[in-house]
């Protein structure tokens, strides 16, 4: 009898603790939440790198939330468009936006956006890096960085350098090689990595700095020679490239990074169900072993980290631009 008036006691405090966290739970924004789709915008054309990455997730994260999470390509406008959209939509966590290295150079370039990226968006996480790849022509006769370092001070005109363009992730790149490793180079801006790796190749210009996706694919072929990977470790495609700390030159990371944002004041509780769905996702084995073996390196952090990411970014960006006077169009 006690027992039996123990239980009751004891499921009434249960039920009582229930029907109070109901109401706490849709105070907190995630009381029925997810309970419809989930937009994803990119803002690039469907096939990029950017697209790849967020169409290899977003069916793991739509079978834990248990709504369709749907991939959106919004290009154009310099992905200014797109994050527009995103910032000026609801704050209720059915609206994603995935995010490049224009998230925060366009800051750092002094480009006039109708958002503030630290204010106006919620970082989730950064996703996966696109390593960075100091790469020679095949007529340069340097096999490491500091040969390269030599040959370029031995020239009075120095080397050139080819980008995918002025304000590019590889531009702004090669000006901070050029300042930290004493590299006298002359920056050679094209419209995009194709037309830069294709003159790399032809031996038009003798350096570029470009990501490991498409790049790496030149490498493994033999038509350009890579000379340090621009990252704390070395890739699995291409294991014989040492990072630039085992050149002896530490503390120079930096590719094109992919990642994902939410609304200003999305409620907290969404933010922590997106991220465990996101977790999940890219944790799928199948999904790993896809995106390694495409040349990404998996990040996958928290929205905290995420945040401070930006900032450092931002601040160091900023910085180079301004010492070299770097202006875009």
């Amino acid at each position: 009898m006690k027992f039996t008036t123990h239980f009751r006691s004891l499921s009434c405090i249960v039920l009582l603790a229930a029907g109070l966290a109901g109401p706490a739970l849709a105070q907190s924004g995630a009381g029925t939440y997810p309970s419809k789709a989930i937009r994803l915008v990119v803002p690039y054309a469907p096939g990029g790198g950017t697209d790849l990455v967020m169409r290899a997730i977003a069916p793991g994260m739509a079978e834990t939330l248990g709504q369709p999470v749907v991939v959106e390509n919004r290009p154009g406008g310099g992905t200014i468009n797109a994050t527009e959209i995103v910032v000026r939509g609801a704050a209720d966590g059915y609206t994603l936006l995935a995010v490049g290295a224009p998230i925060y150079l366009n800051t750092a370039l002094g480009i006039k956006t109708p958002y503030d990226p630290l204010k106006d968006l919620t970082p989730l996480s950064l996703l996966v890096n696109n390593p960075g790849l100091l790469l020679v022509s095949s007529k340069v006769p340097a096999k490491n960085v500091q040969e390269l370092v030599a040959l370029s001070k031995s020239r009075p005109s120095g080397l050139s350098y080819a980008s995918a363009g002025t304000g590019s992730i590889g531009h702004l790149g090669g000006e901070l090689l050029k300042a930290k490793l004493g590299l006298n180079m002359l920056h050679i801006p094209y419209k995009g990595s194709a037309p830069a790796l294709a003159d790399l190749m032809g031996g038009q210009v003798e350096l570029a700095i470009d990501a490991m996706i498409p790049s790496g694919t030149q490498v493994k072929a033999g038509k350009v020679r890579a000379l340090a990977i621009l990252t704390n470790q070395r890739s699995p495609l291409l294991p014989d490239v040492p990072t630039l700390a085992e050149a002896g030159y530490p503390g120079l990371e930096f590719g094109a990074t992919f990642g994902l944002m939410l609304p200003a004041n999305t409620p907290p509780a969404i933010v922590n169900r997106l991220h465990a769905a996101m977790m999940q996702a890219i944790n799928q084995p199948a999904t790993r072993k896809q995106l390694v073996e495409m040349g990404y390196e998996i990040v996958a952090n928290t929205p905290a980290q995420f945040g401070t990411y930006l900032r450092q970014q931002i601040d160091a960006w900023t910085k180079i631009v301004k010492d070299n006077h770097i202006t875009v169009d």
